[in-house]
């Protein structure tokens, strides 16, 4: 065991130390852009010069992209103390140029996020908008120049402290060209040990003694030509759909009984996909971190691993009502720092630790039954409930009480989505209303009944989703496909299906929001363009399941990945599931379908 466990940490020293020359390669060969990429992306190096820069010069939505790769606003103390200085000081240059309406946007989008944690500072940021001048009420305010140096000033010091920056400012020393010389070295290696064959620096020709320094150097070669080459082009209809097929029995433990997969998610990290079973398991499949896969992000082209905690005494396991009836509801949401789920299968609600797998809280005895549940991210404390007795329930875990109980639907609540930029919450029931409400006062501002051409929609279950701008959000109904303008919940645009079998069954944005990712009764995966609703793609079972394993499975969930535009996830009626992605890097689908063949 001692053994093994050595071997592992000297393939992750390895690994690290191979990220490193990249890294060192990219600077040498001056390839700038690559380089801050590589060193977000991998989250090995923070470039404070370069950050600095950004700073300085005022880009402010540059600099917190770049820091966004490395730490997120509410990771700790530290975290929101950057992040809330640096908004603060774009609110103070948008006041010192007069422009009070984008002063006003930050105020509310950027600045009011922290309004939990200290309601009386924003308050006082507010108090600003009202005068003519910030020197007036802030005469140590000089000019921008100065207060951006004074700034990079109290963030160097936050660096040098953040637990989770401060070692990534450090560059370990390299001798020069240390990379091309491992090269030059394998080449030779394997020249003596294959004098016959012709080498290449993409395959390890030499014996199968596990990792060596030679193999790592070979694969740094390959991960540089994918890295710097230019975009593909696009690819051909035909080249889609490149699927992976991962099971709980690839990890070698015995595989436990699951039944269909009725809903499953990335985590926000876009490493790992969480998956509910219709008997009220659990599953959870972990993407390595390896030499084709340096991000460690879900990919089709690295098989997952099905994990596990060691200690954890049992799987993640829902409890399940005693008599089913009325059609029990599973569903579940993910914490917006991966580390709890809510979930329910019909029974009780249950707070899991995503890291042990262990049960923190159970509540909720039906009936009534708990029909979605959703972490108010504000607060992972508080969740919404939605309820079969058409009441929505806010929740406070810690002090195990309801905060709120709102009441404004006449059936079952299918769908809860909290906006997380603005404080509002939409919600959904089985006779297609929705409603609109303020999170403030939790009231009501508007609701409104679901239509096709006048007619009013057949009861079944309602979807939500927010697009990314958080300014629309999409419905999905068995009956049609609708993007929606959140504030007036004006339909913006609607698709409906022309035969009983292209009705939805599920659907999801990509997360930039140009594409909707669906199920369709037929069990074909339809790929919509976002804008205008348009059938772009269908992708049939019989492209990534055999004539045999076909029989009798379709697809019945999806979901996409957090970060990557072109990759989504379905899940089988036998509880499997598959990954989906264009098989070039780069490629995205839409652009992929309308290359000619």
């Amino acid at each position: 065991m001692e053994n093994k466990l050595c071997c592992t940490n000297m393939s992750f020293n390895l690994y690290k130390d191979l990220k490193f020359l990249i890294l060192q390669y990219f600077q040498e060969a001056n390839l700038k852009e690559a380089a801050r990429t590589f060193g977000r992306e991998s989250g090995l190096y923070f470039d404070l010069k370069y950050f600095e820069e950004l700073v300085l010069e005022g880009k402010w939505d540059e600099a917190e992209k770049y820091l966004s790769g490395f730490i997120r606003i509410y990771d700790d103390n530290y975290s929101i103390k950057m992040y809330f200085e640096i908004r603060k000081q774009k609110y103070f240059e948008a006041l010192d140029n007069k422009d009070r309406h984008k002063a006003r946007d930050i105020l509310l989008k950027d600045l009011k996020v922290f309004a939990h944690r200290n309601e009386a500072v924003v308050k006082d940021l507010s108090y600003f908008l009202t005068v003519d001048n910030i020197r007036e009420v802030k005469p140590t305010y000089k000019d921008a120049c100065s207060a951006r140096r004074d700034l990079m000033i109290e963030i160097k010091e936050i660096l040098n402290e953040h637990p989770l920056l401060r070692e990534k400012l450090k560059f370990p020393v390299i001798e020069s060209q240390r990379l091309p010389h491992l090269l030059d070295e394998s080449i030779k290696w394997q020249q003596q040990q294959n004098s016959d064959k012709e080498l290449d620096l993409l395959t390890d020709h030499g014996s199968n003694s596990g990792l060596s320094t030679f193999a790592l150097t070979n694969s740094a070669s390959q991960l540089l030509r994918n890295f710097i080459r230019a975009p593909s082009s696009g690819c051909n209809l035909s080249s889609l759909g490149k699927a992976m097929e991962w099971r709980a029995s690839t990890s070698g433990r015995s595989r436990m009984n699951s039944d269909e997969i009725v809903k499953l998610a990335y985590n926000n990290a876009g490493n790992s996909i969480l998956a509910l079973a219709s008997n009220g398991i659990h599953l959870v499949w972990l993407w390595p971190l390896t030499t084709l896969n340096f991000d460690g992000k879900a990919t089709a082209r690295v098989s997952a691993k099905f994990w596990q905690p060691k200690d954890a005494p049992q799987f993640m396991v829902n409890d399940l009502p005693i008599l089913r009836r009325g059609n029990p509801v599973s569903t579940f949401d993910i914490s917006k720092m991966d580390g709890y789920i809510i979930s329910t299968s019909g029974g009780m609600v249950t707070l899991f630790n995503m890291v042990t797998f262990k049960t923190l809280r159970t509540f909720w005895s039906p009936p009534p039954m708990a029909t979605c549940v959703v972490f108010y991210p504000k607060d992972n404390n508080i969740f919404g409930v939605g309820v079969d007795d058409s009441t929505i329930l806010i929740y406070h875990v810690r002090d195990e009480k309801v905060l709120q109980k709102l009441e404004g639907h006449s059936k079952r609540v299918t769908a809860l989505a909290f906006s997380n930029s603005s404080d509002v919450l939409i919600s959904a029931d089985s006779n297609g209303l929705i409603i609109l409400w303020n999170t403030n006062r939790w009231d009501k501002f508007k609701d409104k009944q679901l239509q096709i051409h006048g007619n009013q929609v057949p009861e079944s279950e309602t979807q939500i989703q927010f697009h990314p701008d958080q300014i629309h959000f999409l419905v999905a109904h068995i009956s049609h496909l609708a993007i929606y303008e959140t504030t007036e919940l004006r339909c913006v645009n609607q698709w409906i299906p022309e035969s009983p079998l292209l009705m939805i069954t599920q659907a999801a944005f990509s997360c930039d929001g140009h594409t909707v990712y669906s199920i369709l009764v037929d069990g074909t995966v339809a790929i919509f363009y976002a804008p205008n609703l348009q059938i772009r793609c269908r992708i049939y079972p019989s492209t990534y399941l055999s004539p045999i394993s076909r029989l009798g499975i379709f697809p019945i969930s999806v979901a996409a990945h957090p970060q990557k535009p072109s990759q989504f996830v379905v899940g089988l009626s036998d509880g499997s599931a598959y990954v989906f992605e264009p098989r070039e890097p780069g490629a995205t689908w839409i652009k992929a379908i309308e290359t000619p063949n």
